[in-house]
This record gives structure tokens, sequence and C-alpha cells, in this order.
């Protein structure tokens, strides 16, 4: 196995712990845990870190070592303003001509959320969540926003983790059924509308649920 692919291997593992808070806002990252844990020298297990904190999921300071970034109130509302803007274009675009099978898909996930919305299953409810927005994702032919967003989708999902509580699961799943019922309808400033208001409804729920001390 190449140093690039142990790389990738640790960064997905350290990247998984943070969404899921594994590991805490302001926890350390030990070097030589993931290292034995993923049986591979320290070396890619740095680089994964050095990646990680370029995208700012990871504070390094020096001759003290790299710690979980804690977010503010202002890294959530950057991330979701960043999300509306782009995620919507996405949407205005998988709009046009949905496929049958692709549209099949999205009504299966919908139904899923409100099965699990109905359950209060914050974790099931969120997997199907983010299939219905990577399924959105590769209707897009446009690469490039498809780069960005996956990078940002990482950090939505580590703040939602952070406050389960302050996730409005019925307003949600609702969102998501009026974001699928304008794509069936190949109508692109709808879904590109609603998927906006569902991301724009969103920041202000987490940061009035999250920060409310410090507004």
């Amino acid at each position: 196995m190449g140093k690039q692919n142990q790389a990738q291997i640790a960064y997905d593992s350290i990247l998984r712990d943070i969404e899921e808070n594994q590991l805490n806002q302001g926890q350390p990252i030990i070097e030589e845990e993931y290292a034995k844990k993923l049986n591979m020298s320290r070396t890619p297990v740095r680089e994964a870190i050095r990646l990680l904190s370029v995208e700012g999921f990871v504070t390094v300071y020096p001759r003290k070592g790299a710690y979980v970034s804690v977010l503010t109130a202002e890294d959530v509302r950057e991330c979701y303003e960043m999300m509306e803007a782009v995620e919507g274009m996405i949407a205005y675009l998988a709009a046009r001509q949905p496929s049958s099978e692709q549209i099949r898909q999205l009504t299966e996930l919908v139904g899923r959320m409100n099965e699990q919305k109905s359950l209060s299953n914050f974790h099931q409810w969120k997997e199907h969540d983010i299939e219905f927005h990577r399924t959105m994702h590769r209707m897009c032919p446009n690469k490039l926003l498809n780069y960005h967003v996956e990078k940002l989708f990482h950090k939505t999902y580590q703040i939602q983790t952070q406050f389960v509580a302050g996730v409005n699961l019925d307003k949600a799943t609702e969102e998501h059924q009026l974001i699928l019922e304008a794509i069936i309808a190949r109508d692109s400033e709808k879904a590109r509308y609603y998927t906006q208001q569902n991301w724009n409804r969103a920041r202000n729920d987490l940061v009035k649920y999250g920060y409310k001390d410090t507004l």
C-alpha cells in the first residue's frame, strides 16, 4: 500500500471520527494512536492531519500538536451560507433532466426519512438525508460544484451531530419533500429555492440552538 493511499485511509478515519463526534471539538489528535489503530507509520497520519487542517477540521498549534477545531457561530453561518449557494445551484441543474430511476431513488429516500422521523431516530434519518443529497449531487453535471460541495457536506454533518437536538426533523423532511416535488416537475427554480430554504432555515435553527448564550 502506497503512502498516498495510507494518507487517504488515515484522512478518512480521522474525518469520520470528527464527523461522528468520536473526537470532540478541542480534543487532541494523537498521531501514535491512529498509526497503531490503522497499522501504519506516523508519516501518513501526519499528512492526513495536515490536509484536515487546511480544510478547517483540525487546528495545529506549534509545539503543542493537533486538535479538533472548535466551531464558532460564525463558522456555522459561513458553512451553511456556502451550502445554501452551492447546493442551490446543484439542485437547479439536477432538476433539468432527472431520470425516472433518479426520481425513484429520491422518492424512496424521502419515504425512509419520514419513517425515521416518526421514530425520532436521528442517525438513521441522517443516513437517508445524506444519500438524498448525494443522489442529487450525482445528478448535477457540474463536476466543480460537486467537488466543493463534498468538502462542505462533511462539515455540516459534524455540525449536525454536535447539535442533534437542534435538528428539526419534521421541518427538514418536509423541505426535502418539496425539493423532490420540484425535481419531479423539472422546475429548476423551485428546486433551487427549496434547497436554499432548507439550508437557510437549518442554519438559523442550529446557530440559535448551539450558540444561544453568545447571541
